[in-house]
């Protein structure tokens, strides 16, 4: 695959005779396991890497040497599996502890730099100040006897409270809709992030990093 497309089609021997860029794939390939491989256990490995630049044509009998080569590798691989000084795959890091605040930080400020948060404390403060100044509207033109006469007429009383409910309802509103697209392009952006780093990473990564741990974070 180059730039999207197919380049080269065929078999593994018939791909290195085409000398257009699959055997330097290979080699780069060699060479990450051999780099792997020589951690703690340099003495297992005997593949030479290729120098960076350099161009190898490979022919028959070259193929059959990079087969055998490929095959000692991956024996060796096996072998170091059970071998704690040299192992292909490495310990899960983990932390224990609260979430630090760098991590919350990162969250709030994914999107848009963190300028819908005040947004959204606004919009619930909002509502908050208008449930109450409708409570209170109704507290104070309402008649505390049957005989008092109210402040202002009433459908005057029931505007203004209705006014005031409005303007609450608007205000939640506009809080949880801000509240769930905040959290989908964050929650996006961290996934597109994410993919491009483990596309983009090393073979010896994917060699010292099982698949499954790989998909589960």
């Amino acid at each position: 695959m180059q730039n999207g497309r197919i380049a080269q089609a065929g078999t593994f021997e018939e791909l290195l005779k085409q000398n257009i860029g699959f055997e330097l794939l290979v080699g780069a390939h060699s060479k990450a396991l051999e780099s792997v491989l020589m951690v703690g256990n340099s003495s297992k490995t005997n593949l030479n890497p290729i120098p960076e630049g350099e161009c190898i044509t490979y022919s028959h009998s070259s193929s059959e040497l990079l087969h055998t080569q490929l095959d000692k590798v991956q024996d060796n691989s096996t072998d170091n599996k059970g071998n704690s000084d040299g192992k292909l795959v490495q310990e899960e890091e983990r932390e224990t502890g609260s979430i630090s605040k760098e991590v919350y930080w990162s969250y709030l400020t994914t999107v848009k730099g963190g300028l819908l948060v005040p947004i959204i404390i606004l919009a619930q403060s909002s509502f908050q100040i208008l449930q109450i100044a409708s409570n209170y509207w109704m507290a104070w033109v309402c008649p505390t006897k049957a005989d008092a006469k109210p402040i202002y007429d009433m459908n005057f009383i029931l505007l203004i409270y209705m006014a005031l409910s409005v303007a609450g309802s608007f205000c939640v509103l506009l809080r949880a809709m801000l509240v769930l697209n905040c959290g989908l392009w964050t929650a996006q952006t961290f996934f597109t992030r994410m993919l491009h780093n483990v596309q983009r990473a090393p073979m010896s990564f994917f060699d010292s990093t099982p698949t499954g741990r790989i998909l589960n974070r």
